[in-house]
């Protein structure tokens, strides 16, 4: 019975041992990416995340990223194309201002906070869209 046993265990080394060389060979095989160097022949540290790639929230953690802030704004400007859009203008807070091509302008907008920014002329983008509808 003893004999038993140690064949049995010897059996099972030898397919334990089998399975892992079938491992190293199936996962020592490179995976080509779409662009590789042709120097490299091998690289198997070329996919690993590096430490540049940190997501939104390890950023914000970090201090490296904030949060949009968003803020109400009001329509300030509306101006109507030939092509039937609307080109709006909203002002928010601290002069904030945000432009938007629709088909109908809201009263109201949630428009990224960037303060003491510049009006955008609103009548070049009607010229480019009425220019554009001519072109059709």
């Amino acid at each position: 019975m003893y004999e038993k046993t140690t064949t049995l265990s010897l059996l099972k080394k030898i397919s334990i041992l089998a399975w892992v060389v079938v491992y190293l060979i199936i996962f020592a095989q490179p995976v080509l990416p779409d662009k590789q160097p042709d120097n490299i022949i091998q690289c198997f540290t070329c996919f690993l995340k590096k430490f540049s790639d940190w997501t939104w929230e390890q950023e914000k953690r970090l201090g490296k990223r904030e949060d949009p802030k968003f803020i109400t704004c009001r329509r300030y400007k509306r101006v109507q194309a030939k092509s039937g859009q609307q080109v709006c203008l909203y002002k928010g807070a601290n002069d904030t201002y945000q432009l938007v091509v629709e088909g109908q302008c809201p009263i109201e907008y949630q428009c990224k906070y960037e303060p003491h920014g510049q009006e955008p002329n609103i009548d070049s983008v009607v010229d480019s869209l009425n220019d554009s509808f001519k072109k059709k």
